[in-house]
């Protein structure tokens, strides 16, 4: 935690220790928190200026004798909490949020914390109404955080949008990063036999498995101070042309080379490695026509019977 955010649990949690004692020593006070008396007493003073509002009745209010401090008032902290329907209802939306992260917090817990936010606001709170999505990434990064942390295994229904298709895996998980403001997971993954990236938005579902990941010692968690993907010598070399407005191509994804069309100086032609042919095929389709695939012809071929097939779709 920061020096700041030290500070700040200190001030919160030092008048209600002086209080639950009366009369506090400023000796055991320091020790208490592991700071100096000067520190105590610095932070103290520090709390005469704080409370409800700027009236001076409605400030916290302190006494010094010698080496003790108590305080004489306590600006409202020693009235028991009650809540608006407002605040109540938003602590009971955040707690079924809560629990709505797998592992984030026992069904137990949040129930008891919920029955005291009730007690606080003097009602029953029906969040059950409340429309809560949390976002894909949000829901299951605690899950594969823990699955890192303790070497476990997860089983997991992932959808790969190259290839519009959702697949059933079993991974052995390596590490959790962040790209772009993208989650994933690294991993190794039992089915393709290989080292694989997981976007978390696109998990459909997860459970943590209570078998411990095998990863094969020769793996080393990826770089990705350049980026997620890193072409290699042996994937696929594709020519697009990339009409107006596409151009962020070449400049997202590691380019061979980026020149512009000779016919059309507003159009550029990049030559690329994918990994996967679908990949190509999936940015022509969304493109609107503002890509195509120049080389290799086999691919250009595919690609121009897969929008055939989904034209005629539509006409028939």
């Amino acid at each position: 935690m920061s020096d700041t955010g030290d500070k700040v649990t200190r001030l919160l949690a030092l008048v209600p220790y002086v209080l639950n004692r009366g009369v506090a020593s400023i000796t055991e006070t320091a020790e208490a928190f592991g700071i100096s008396e000067d520190q105590v007493r610095k932070e103290l003073e520090m709390l005469w200026l704080c409370g409800r509002s700027s009236g001076p009745e409605d400030l916290i209010d302190l006494m010094f004798e010698q080496d003790t401090v108590s305080v004489t008032y306590d600006g409202g902290l020693s009235r028991p909490l009650k809540l608006t329907a407002t605040e109540a209802m938003t602590l009971g939306v955040a707690l079924r949020t809560l629990t709505d992260l797998p592992g984030a917090t026992s069904t137990g817990a949040a129930e008891r914390a919920l029955a005291k936010i009730e007690t606080a606001a003097g009602q029953h709170l029906d969040t059950a109404g409340v429309d809560i999505r949390l976002a894909a990434q949000d829901r299951w990064l605690g899950l594969a955080q823990r699955a890192v942390a303790e070497k476990r295994a997860v089983e997991l229904r992932y959808y790969t949008a190259a290839r519009d298709e959702s697949t059933h895996r079993v991974v052995d998980p390596v590490q959790v990063f962040t790209v772009d403001g993208v989650n994933y997971l690294e991993a190794w993954c039992r089915r393709a036999e290989g080292m694989r990236s997981f976007r978390l938005d696109r998990f459909e579902d997860a459970t943590l498995l209570d078998e411990p990941a095998v990863i094969p010692v020769d793996i080393n968690p990826k770089d990705v101070s350049e980026g997620v993907y890193r072409p290699a010598p042996e994937h696929l070399l594709v020519e697009l042309s990339l009409g107006p407005g596409w151009s962020w191509v070449s400049e997202y994804y590691p380019s061979e080379t980026v020149e512009p069309d000779p016919d059309e100086p507003a159009v550029l032609r990049v030559s690329l490695r994918v990994a996967d042919p679908a990949w190509v095929a999936a940015l022509v389709r969304r493109s609107g026509g503002a890509v195509s695939v120049l080389a290799p012809d086999w691919l250009a071929r595919d690609v121009r019977a897969e929008a055939a097939s989904a034209l005629a779709a539509y006409s028939a």
